[in-house]
């Protein structure tokens, strides 16, 4: 059989949103970085890719199998696990802005509702997968009068859970 001389290693790679093809085809072309000798022959390497697994948004992993064989037909495998990984946060690309509305504005709450229900009109992407927002709005304080403030956290998150923040305040006076 031929010996192998450096075993596949394992890959980690960060999401590029994209399906990381050119680093799992090098990987693979690579044979994982294996090595073999044989003393009668070429060698001959194949592996057992199909597909990677769905962990999450566009990341997944793959436990593939490097067979190297000789002319005569004999063979060793090595066998190691391409994966991909987001560990990188959602990019703030529009921080959250603060409002100021004055006192007595028939539309107080109609513009806080929709500055909550617009994130306080932050914008976030993720390289990998969609974002979902979520905030810690519990209402305006009474600062006198018919006025109040909320200075409120937005948390962009995107599907394998890694979070961003951006605050503003919206303020009556």
């Amino acid at each position: 059989d031929p010996v192998i001389t450096l075993a596949a290693a394992n890959s980690t790679v960060e999401c590029d949103g994209s399906g990381n093809v050119a680093a799992l085809n090098a990987w693979l072309a690579s044979n994982g970085g294996a090595t073999a000798t044989d003393a009668c022959g070429p060698l001959t390497w194949t592996n057992d890719f199909t597909a990677l697994s769905d962990l999450c948004a566009a990341t997944g992993a793959a436990t593939v199998t490097f067979t190297v064989t000789d002319g005569s037909g004999n063979f060793a495998t090595t066998s190691a696990t391409f994966t991909i990984e987001d560990t990188t946060a959602p990019s703030i690309d529009e921080e959250a802005a603060d409002v100021t509305m004055p006192c007595g504005a028939n539309d107080i709450l109609q513009v806080l509702d929709g500055w909550i229900e617009n994130n306080g009109f932050a914008e976030a992407t993720d390289l990998c997968g969609p974002v979902t927002w979520s905030n810690d709005y519990v209402g305006l304080s009474d600062l006198c009068g018919a006025t109040g403030a909320a200075t409120v956290t937005f948390t962009a998150t995107d599907v394998c859970g890694n979070e961003s923040t951006t605050t503003a305040t919206f303020t009556t006076r």
